[in-house]
């Protein structure tokens, strides 16, 4: 079975590989906190990754192997996640009575009933949550299943960057990781958190309580429009385009004529996520909204969001009480930072129990 729940021995890597950007991440565990060690944030070409499934491992284990290289890590211990939108999660019962080897026979015997796809075809894990609360003689289990190839796809990636693959994660447990950090930045104490990340090709919605992603929802829209729109306009490559964003070196007239337009757009999308929210009709009306990805680095994109849906809104920001590795850049990294949010909740697994 596949090690979505093995516990960690050593340190790692925090690994994203989103759609148009991998990020790695290094952090170590202090007396009282973190320390950034590493990160890289490298480009992607287009068409290596489509719709969350790794289409040119080779491609993105190069990319990888650049982004362990500018960061300095000297870490192999790598881990990587899938989204949450191509797995299955089951919570299940069995007797306390099955060994660990009969458990597992067991597993895959009630996950033929639900999964739609041939077993062999599909990678599965499961976690022992412990005594079931209402019968001592049964044990909670978590299955969690998804397609083989989504879950290989990444490992060769990762492998193929001179890493070793230690954990395949799920996205939404990464991020629920770094609820605690958020937290203590953005005092989150009992409220409902909508958690809105932006990449370059799709946002998601994560709707938190009491640290816990009850809500998930995903929608085209991203930053490679902007991107592109831009870099014809200006004669710019992608990476020049981005490096100017984040620097906030863009010509007023740019930033006037498509990047404002594009935050009000931003805005919008984002409403409609929220729309389809509330429709659900399920949960609290959200207290805060926090913003990460890389399009929350554009300029008072917080402001603009705050200013049109009437919550108060900020960009997500894990590391604030965080210490620097002499490695790190500061500059660098304060402009990244918003887009490693995944990362983050990647390599804090190093530090569970």
């Amino acid at each position: 079975m596949t090690n979505l729940f093995k516990t960690k021995s050593k340190p790692l890597l925090g690994v994203d590989i989103g759609s148009s950007f991998v990020k790695v991440l290094g952090l170590s565990q202090l007396s009282k906190g973190y320390k950034i060690d590493s990160y890289a944030v490298v480009h992607l070409p287009e068409g290596a990754v489509i719709d969350n499934n790794v289409q040119e491992v080779p491609i993105v284990a190069e990319a990888l192997k650049k982004g362990v290289r500018i960061s300095g890590s000297r870490n192999k211990m790598a881990i990587t996640s899938v989204p949450a939108s191509v797995v299955i999660v089951k919570d299940l019962e069995f007797s306390r009575s099955f060994t660990e080897d009969e458990l597992e026979e067991q597993i895959k015997v009630e996950a033929d009933q639900f999964i739609p796809y041939p077993l062999d075809e599909v990678a599965i894990d499961f976690q022992i949550r412990g005594q079931s609360a209402t019968d001592p003689e049964i044990n909670d289990v978590l299955l969690v299943a998804c397609r083989q190839d989504s879950v290989q796809s990444r490992e060769d990636s990762v492998n193929g960057a001179g890493l070793q693959c230690d954990v395949i994660d799920i996205d939404t447990y990464a991020l629920e990781r770094t609820f605690p950090l958020l937290s203590e930045s953005h005092d989150l104490e009992g409220k409902t958190v909508g958690l809105i990340d932006i990449g370059a090709s799709s946002m998601s919605l994560y709707v938190l309580e009491e640290g816990k992603v009850v809500y998930s929802r995903e929608q085209v829209f991203g930053g490679n429009d902007l991107t592109h729109n831009l870099s014809q306009v200006a004669d710019m490559s992608a990476d020049e385009v981005e490096r100017a964003k984040k620097e906030g070196s863009l010509p007023e007239d740019l930033v006037r004529g498509y990047v404002e337009p594009f935050k009000q757009t931003a805005a919008q999308q984002i409403s409609r996520s929220l729309q389809f929210f509330y429709s659900s009709g399920t949960h609290a009306e959200l207290d805060i909204l926090l913003l990460s990805g890389g399009v929350s680095a554009l300029s008072d994109l917080d402001k603009t969001v705050e200013q049109e849906l009437g919550i108060n809104t900020q960009v997500a920001n894990p590391f604030s009480g965080m210490k620097l590795g002499s490695k790190v850049n500061r500059t660098k990294f304060e402009a990244d930072s918003s887009s490693l949010l995944l990362a983050c909740g990647l390599a804090l697994r190093s530090f569970e129990g």
